[in-house]
């Protein structure tokens, strides 16, 4: 594998670790990253969520090193330093949920499993809590647990809403699957254009909210905004199928759902009606918005706190 960068910002503790290009074909490639390989405890799995990227983790990877584990990550195909499929490489796009399963799978088996200690433990927010979820209850599964943290098993999408996303993804039959929904917030003079803090969904910290800008308008490569109407479309159809699943025999090992009650993306109620189906589901609920591990410390220590308890039982 290639040597990939892992950029760094002041005032930011970047952890020292190790990142690669793992090619999955003659063009294509994923960037993966590694900390503490050396950890007898195992290997923390951590995939982010949607438009973001390996570096907006570094805190919480720091604090996994600290807890005497290692860290892999990848960029999931399309947004951070890994390939992109739409033509505007600056717009999030996949063109089927499946691609993000099958390339997960072939990174776990090929790469993580082949690098990282045993035993592996899966951390997945928001659209990678939605993945983790799929991994987790396959076939495929070699995870011994599971960390959701405000996972996309739903979303908040009025009926109006979806049926609109259905009637728009009859472009996909034309090719247009990366018609944009939502246009990214950038401009060809200035770069990204940074979003309010006081109209964001995401946190009530602003200086975790700041640091991930800060990362973009250093590193623009880093960054996809706006959302297209492939994705939106395999997005509804995946929470779609979650709906109608017996959750109660698809989860067979223990599973936490950190649980964001102010989330203003994913569906809190739902997540937990789905998820808690299983005896082996332990939700633990915090008055945060969705991103959970960058919000303020109170809310985070709470996350830690039950992060910690799952780990060591």
């Amino acid at each position: 594998m290639i040597d990939a960068p892992l950029y760094k910002i002041d005032g930011t503790n970047c952890p020292d670790g190790s990142a690669y290009y793992f090619p999955l074909d003659n063009e294509n490639k994923l960037r993966v990253a590694f900390w503490n390989l050396d950890s007898n405890k195992g290997t923390i799995i951590l995939q982010s969520g949607r438009t973001e990227f390996i570096e907006k983790y570094y805190e919480v990877v720091s604090e996994f090193i600290e807890r005497g584990f290692a860290v892999a990550m990848m960029d999931w195909r399309g947004q951070g330093l890994s390939s992109r499929i739409a033509n505007n490489k600056r717009i999030g796009h996949i063109d089927k949920f499946e691609t993000y399963d099958q390339e997960l799978i072939k990174v776990i088996n090929e790469c993580f499993a082949l690098k990282c200690p045993q035993p592996f433990i899966g951390f997945g927010h928001s659209m990678g809590g939605c993945l983790m979820t799929s991994y987790f209850i396959s076939s495929e599964n070699i995870l011994s647990k599971c960390i959701l943290c405000a996972p996309m098993v739903s979303v908040r999408a009025n009926a109006v809403s979806r049926r609109i996303v259905s009637l728009l993804g009859i472009f996909e039959n034309f090719g247009l699957s990366a018609f944009p929904m939502q246009k990214p917030a950038w401009s060809d003079d200035s770069g990204w254009q940074e979003e309010s803090f006081l109209e964001n969904a995401l946190t009530t910290d602003e200086e975790r909210f700041s640091r991930t800008f800060s990362f973009l308008s250093q590193f623009p490569d880093l960054g996809v905004k706006g959302i297209t109407v492939g994705w939106l479309k395999h997005a509804l159809k995946r929470t779609n199928d979650f709906k109608s699943m017996d959750w109660s025999s698809a989860i067979k090992r223990p599973l936490l759902l950190l649980d964001a009650s102010n989330d203003k993306l994913v569906n809190s109620s739902l997540n937990k009606e789905l998820l808690g189906q299983s005896d082996l589901t332990t939700i633990v609920s915090l008055e945060s918005q969705h991103e959970i591990m960058m919000e303020k410390d109170e809310i985070r220590k709470k996350a830690w706190e039950a992060i910690d308890q799952f780990l060591s039982s």
